[in-house]
């Protein structure tokens, strides 16, 4: 009885102790992100712990001060805010910012391994594998610099909630559905406060997925497809209705910034599409298993472009970096070869799936100037809200590890009775695949920015707002001159306003509000742009943080 208990968690302290490798081999002195990802994530979070004390409004963070609503111009971190509120309570903002990372991951190991062992009854052991492959997923070690990402756990939660809720009413126990409907709902509306790509995603597949299902049933035309959802049409309302009310915080943050900047332009989008191929399998130069391939890449890149030391970032790193492991990824494609074409007893919703599947991951694809997408872009609501369409890649980890799991799963019961070290060895190459030793995964020096940011005075009782010039001493610059001048003093200024709660005219975001004018700071004119800006704003009590004065503080007279 304790064996199968203690299993599961053997396998998820497995993997969780890959996915943290880097925070903990450290001592937990180095966490997700960097100098700027991290700290801006981490001020949004601070901000979520200073709405649940009742010092802040939920839609206000402390800066670009006097702006209303500037949450809506970045991810809202909601759900992530609510787990580092609780962290908090035993943890400064850096070890509690990891300790969200490390719940995210739990969340998601235990919610597949709930939906694949207890929802779709594949067995324990598909289960433990499937759950210990998303935890660890290459992709997301090397796109942990953005934590939001993290809340790819949730598509398992979301699949299970679906499934359920559909079972239940094609049963007809019409109660249960209409609760499960209405959790379902709720879940995704406060996901996309959260985080807006991961969210838009799962819904974005479950349209998709919908489609596809009357398609291949022929009930395409508006009267056959109301006949066939007709059945459903309680939970539908329900979710709808929960889906409505719960969405309109998302709404009313993000609507009007969505206006007010214009969202992204699709020239921004284009170059963040999936390259055939290669974005497909493009596991980044430090995969374990795979990584030769993409450092032999890079140098070749570079050799051809040897005046451009960025380019081969451009064409194979960052944000590209999203792609499946060799051996997973030709699972994939013969999983789904095997289900299109029809070669085994595989049931329809299955061939539903992974049609679905294939046909998203297809409108991704870039063919030189040229991409499906460009529609998707202009014509789906909220499309126009996406930069980072390679994203989309790691939603597809739970459902590309699902297909290969519901067509392989009995051929590898199979070899584990006949042959088990075989079964072993196929076993430790998947997981071994996924294993990525990035060390720009976390590169936030924990200690550093203590050390930095903690030992600053708090600002003096009569500042009512405040602005940086400098915060710190002999930094290192961060990536090139040009970015630190633009982003490091921003960023303090935002963690250190949610930390004194107090406004800050500073800040950076994805996007920022259209008189914000405070890069450079020190250059000569940066004290008129801010005298303008404070002039213009009517504010009062302003005051000038300059860590490298010998009275940081001063106020400022306009």
């Amino acid at each position: 009885m304790i064996r199968r208990p203690l299993l599961v968690v053997l396998a998820w302290l497995l993997a969780l102790g890959i996915a943290l490798a880097q925070p903990i081999a450290s001592g937990f002195a180095l966490g997700f992100g960097d100098r700027v990802d991290a700290m801006i994530e981490i001020s949004l979070l601070e901000h979520w712990r200073n709405v649940l004390t009742g010092a802040a409004m939920w839609n206000a963070p402390f800066y670009f001060y006097p702006h209303p609503g500037v949450l809506g111009y970045n991810d809202g971190y909601f759900l992530s805010g609510l787990i580092y509120t609780a962290s908090r309570a035993i943890a400064d903002p850096f070890l509690a910012d990891t300790l969200t990372a490390a719940t995210w991951k739990t969340i998601g190991f235990f919610a597949s391994y709930v939906l694949i062992a207890r929802v779709l009854y594949w067995g324990r052991g598909t289960a433990l594998l499937v759950a210990v492959l998303f935890t660890i997923a290459n992709g997301m070690a090397v796109q942990a610099v953005h934590a939001q990402l993290q809340t790819v756990a949730l598509v398992p939660l979301v699949f299970a909630l679906a499934i359920v809720t559909a079972r239940a009413s094609a049963r007809g126990s019409r109660g249960r559905a209409i609760a499960l409907a209405g959790a379902l709902a709720l879940t995704i509306a406060l996901w996309l406060l959260t985080a807006y790509y991961m969210a838009w995603f799962t819904l974005w597949f479950g349209c998709l997925f919908t489609a596809c299902w009357l398609v291949q049933r022929r009930r395409v035309l508006p009267g056959p497809a109301i006949a066939a959802l007709r059945r459903h049409v309680a939970p539908i309302i329900t979710g709808a209705v929960v889906f409505i009310a719960a969405a309109l915080p998302f709404l009313l943050t993000y609507l009007p910034k969505a206006r007010e900047t214009g969202e992204h332009h699709y020239a921004a989008m284009a170059g963040y599409l999936v390259t055939p191929l290669v974005d497909m399998v493009n596991v980044g130069p430090h995969n374990l298993m795979w990584g030769w391939i993409w450092r032999g890449l890079e140098a070749l890149i570079g050799h051809f472009a040897p005046g451009d030391p960025g380019l081969p970032a451009r064409v194979v790193g960052g944000e590209h970096s999203t792609g499946f492991p060799l051996l997973l990824f030709a699972l994939t494609i013969m999983a789904a070869w095997r289900v299109l074409r029809g070669s085994g007893s595989f049931p329809p919703l299955l061939r539903t799936y992974a049609l679905t599947l294939v046909v998203a991951w297809a409108l991704t694809l870039q063919f030189w100037l040229l991409s499906p997408w460009g529609l998707i872009f202009y014509l789906v609501p909220g499309a126009s809200g996406l930069r980072v369409v390679l994203r989309f890649q790691l939603f597809l980890i739970l459902p590309v590890l699902l297909l290969v799991a519901a067509v392989w799963r009995h051929r590898l019961a199979a070899l584990s009775a006949a042959h088990p070290w075989r079964a072993g060895v196929v076993v430790f190459l998947l997981v071994a695949e996924q294993i990525n030793l990035d060390p720009a995964a976390a590169a936030l020096d924990a200690p550093a920015q203590r050390a930095a940011l903690w030992a600053i005075p708090a600002p003096p009782p009569a500042c009512r707002s405040f602005y940086v010039v400098a915060a710190r001493i002999g930094e290192p610059i961060f990536r090139s001159p040009e970015k630190h001048a633009q982003l490091a003093h921003n960023v303090d200024a935002m963690l250190l306003a949610e930390h004194w709660r107090l406004p800050t005219i500073n800040g950076w975001a994805t996007f920022t509000p259209i008189d914000w004018k405070f890069d450079r700071p020190l250059d000569p004119d940066y004290e008129r742009r801010v005298q303008f800006y404070a002039r213009v704003h009517g504010i009062s009590g302003l005051c000038r943080l300059d860590v490298r004065a010998q009275h940081p503080w001063q106020i400022v007279t306009l």
